[in-house]
């Protein structure tokens, strides 16, 4: 099962946990999987978002759960 990982502020979708590697995805078709640790600014909010590893965290929440957004 795939984890989003989300803004910590506003709660945009920043990537997701698959396979132990993190899959971003950018416009025009750019996508990548990334190891760990990874840093991301939100487009949205401009918040410095981090995630140290592939675990859960308090910024990733299951994909099948719907995470309100501003």
């Amino acid at each position: 099962m795939d984890k989003e990982w989300r803004c910590t502020r506003c709660g945009k979708l920043l990537g997701l946990l698959r396979d132990g590697r993190l899959h971003l995805r950018f416009a025009r078709g750019h996508e990548y999987l990334v190891g760990f640790p990874a840093t991301s600014v939100c487009r949205g909010c401009r918040t410095l978002n981090e995630l140290s590893e592939a675990k859960p965290a308090a910024s990733v929440a299951p994909a099948d759960k719907a995470v309100a957004t501003r």
